[in-house]
């Protein structure tokens, strides 16, 4: 099942499971407000030679926006859904956008062989009955990749802190610039978070900025941004981070790891 898409300007092909909903929701989708804020930034703030992220990236559509925004660098899509990840290969492929390259595994604060599953809607610590894939930390991963990270598209439904918490060395040494989505609802139902807990880990850590059509402002406090979040927003913003200049990778490690404490405490 195929799906025919304008991206950036250029007509694309993509190819998905049936049934899959974002497959199916696809022109929405790459028409959204999130897609848009992504393209949009991409555009106006990264350069062709910078090699990005793409953490969550499911059947390419993001990771097409970043390989045309940036044709002389290289973007690694992380996808640890088996089937998903076929048709990302595929699509990149079909696309002739070779300079990406499909890392099929999940990320998360430590490395552990076959330690996440893949659900049809994301992927989220070990169940019984799911699929098995293996899960590695960006700092892991990164030792093997000889050019400095230059930009981070994350979304993982709900789990950035699992993320950012295995990319301490990372962050700190690159000091990459984050894309995120702030999802409550993902955060409170999926990670069983408090949004506003992980927020207040955000806003020690990085300066953060919230993007729209406008542009990149300054995002207001912690508490007022997740008041907005919930009540003006649906639940959904898009926000960068930019690692505070006094952050190291030891701090890093500690405050995510008290984040991810008090979710054990509270599970």
């Amino acid at each position: 099942m195929k799906q025919r898409i304008v991206l950036a300007g250029r007509m694309l092909e993509f190819e998905g499971e049936e049934g899959d909903y974002y497959f199916q929701n696809l022109p929405e989708f790459s028409h959204g407000a999130g897609e848009r804020n992504l393209l949009r930034f991409a555009e106006r703030h990264l350069h062709p030679t910078s090699t990005c992220l793409d953490i969550g990236a499911r059947i390419g559509l993001t990771t097409a926006s970043l390989a045309l925004a940036c044709p002389q660098g290289h973007v690694y899509a992380f996808e640890p859904s088996p089937k998903r990840a076929l048709h990302l290969r595929g699509n990149m492929t079909a696309n002739s956008l070779s300079n990406t390259t499909v890392v099929e595994r999940a990320l998360g604060a430590t490395s552990a062989a076959y330690a996440a599953i893949v659900r049809d809607h994301g992927w989220q610590p070990l169940s019984v009955d799911d699929v098995r894939v293996a899960m590695e930390t960006i700092d892991s991963w990164s030792a093997a990749v000889s050019s400095p990270i230059d930009f981070v598209n994350l979304n993982v439904g709900g789990y950035e802190a699992h993320v950012l918490a295995g990319a301490a060395e990372t962050l700190a040494r690159d000091r990459p610039v984050i894309f995120m989505e702030f999802n409550s609802v993902a955060i409170a139902f999926a990670a069983r978070r408090s949004p506003l807990s992980f927020a207040e880990t955000i806003w020690k850590l990085f300066d953060v900025f919230e993007i729209d059509e406008d542009g990149v402002s300054s995002a207001p406090d912690a508490r007022l941004f997740v008041l907005n979040n919930m009540v003006r927003h649906g639940c959904v913003d898009d926000i960068v981070l930019d690692l505070k200049p006094d952050q190291d990778a030891e701090t890093i490690r500690e405050v995510l790891a008290n984040e991810l404490e008090a979710e054990t405490a509270a599970a």
